[in-house]
């Protein structure tokens, strides 16, 4: 019922969830910045199939504790986090620590670089933006990056070249046209417009 009612809030709430870049196999660390209220279901949309976990908040997983049933963990079960890396699992975090304004990174904590290292498994970056353009709904973007070596500088500068590449796409690219190179991930919403173009081609008005 949970990944059901995730899936349908994307599909009803966004115009679309567009991807760039893969995940490899196997576990990782996934780092991701958290600008928007979708960026924890876009984590989900990324590593559900791989039975995949996200750090969250000790506050937010008291208030929502049936996250837990979609892989969920508290930021304080590190050792928790690590034994699920070596069984092969992924875990995904928000290195700024607290959801901020969409823009420019805020300083990173350490949790991404410190599990990588600790489990030696890859540190991956991901790129989340939420924009509205030419259409009823906004759209949602998700750019994922090669794996980075463990340096938090190192990963705060890629994620924020991920990001900046958003950016410049959602300021160079037709408001109507996804950004060149993504694929849609999960398509959503149409808006009245959309719904009364294809009227007019399916009865040739």
């Amino acid at each position: 019922m949970l990944d059901w009612a995730i899936l349908r809030s994307l599909r009803t709430s966004l115009h679309g969830v567009y991807i760039r870049g893969s995940l490899p196999d196997g576990p990782f660390v996934l780092a991701t910045n958290h600008h928007s209220f979708f960026d924890g279901y876009f984590v989900y949309l990324l590593v559900r199939e791989r039975k995949g976990h996200l750090l969250i908040s000790k506050e937010n997983l008291e208030a929502f504790p049936f996250f837990r049933t979609l892989g969920a963990l508290s930021v304080e079960e590190i050792r928790t986090a690590i034994k699920l890396l070596a069984a092969g699992e992924p875990v995904a975090i928000f290195p700024e620590g607290e959801l901020r304004p969409q823009g420019a990174l805020g300083e990173f904590k350490r949790g991404a670089v410190f599990l990588a290292q600790k489990a030696n498994v890859p540190l991956i970056p991901a790129a989340f933006r939420v924009f509205v353009r030419g259409f009823e709904r906004p759209e949602g973007y998700i750019n994922i990056g090669l794996p980075v070596p463990c340096d938090l500088k190192v990963l705060a500068e890629e994620l924020q070249r991920l990001l900046s590449e958003l950016d410049f796409l959602y300021q160079t690219t037709h408001p109507r046209e996804p950004f060149p190179d993504f694929q849609l991930l999960l398509p959503g919403h149409r808006g009245i417009d959309e719904k009364i173009f294809r009227f007019k081609r399916r009865f040739s008005l």
